[in-house]
């Protein structure tokens, strides 16, 4: 398993066609953990399709991917996120479904497989907060540090700006403001973390400047 197992379910539009109908159902019964419910409602709204090159077909993969990944059924969930991938869209219909399948390699024990996931979406979305944590986490679980590292993180323009008022701030031997300011900063923006042997530099002073009388 990974540590952070937030599934990423697509939302349809207030459409009127029966598919996108169909997966609003299925979300509902999601939503109330009515999992073989919701299953049933988003294949009603698979057949309901035509064209399987649509978002809406590939949403609806993915929420069955989601619903069967619950009921304990990984191989079929499996396939249903594959079968969303291979029909995504748009880059955070890939993303999504992307992560939902590391989430469901990882329970299947095929960590290869769940790192090779996270390794696209973080190729993708270098920012991807929880997909970092993922990989970073199977890493270490694997008992190395082998293959690929994932992608640096790159700061955000607030992250930057964040660290150029930090910087002011310590110029100014204001270090426990500097600290706090950072890590107020990595709660809104996970990339400020980009900058973390900065932000630990900042911590340690200011521990030191707090204890000294």
């Amino acid at each position: 398993m990974i540590a952070r197992t937030a599934l990423l379910l697509f939302v349809f539009g207030l459409l009127g066609d029966t598919a996108p109908e169909r997966g609003r159902e299925g979300n509902a019964r999601f939503a109330e953990t009515e999992y073989a419910a919701a299953a049933a409602a988003y294949r009603a709204g698979l057949r309901a399709l035509a064209d399987t090159t649509t978002a809406t077909y590939a949403g609806l993969q993915n929420n069955l991917g989601l619903a069967l990944y619950r009921q304990g059924r990984l191989d079929a969930a499996g396939t249903a996120l594959r079968r969303a991938r291979r029909a995504a869209t748009t880059e955070p219909q890939r993303v999504r479904a992307l992560f939902n399948a590391a989430t469901v390699a990882a329970e299947r024990g095929d960590r290869d497989a769940a790192l090779q996931y996270l390794e696209e979406v973080l190729l993708r979305r270098p920012n991807h907060a929880d997909a970092r944590f993922n990989y970073e986490y199977l890493k270490r679980r694997r008992g190395g540090s082998e293959g690929a590292e994932p992608p640096p993180l790159e700061p955000s323009p607030f992250a930057q700006r964040l660290k150029d008022r930090a910087e002011t701030l310590v110029a100014r031997r204001q270090y426990t403001t500097a600290a706090a300011l950072l890590k107020d900063g990595v709660r809104k923006d996970s990339t400020v973390q980009a900058y973390r042997a900065f932000i630990t530099r900042v911590e340690d002073i200011a521990q030191i400047a707090r204890s000294t009388p």
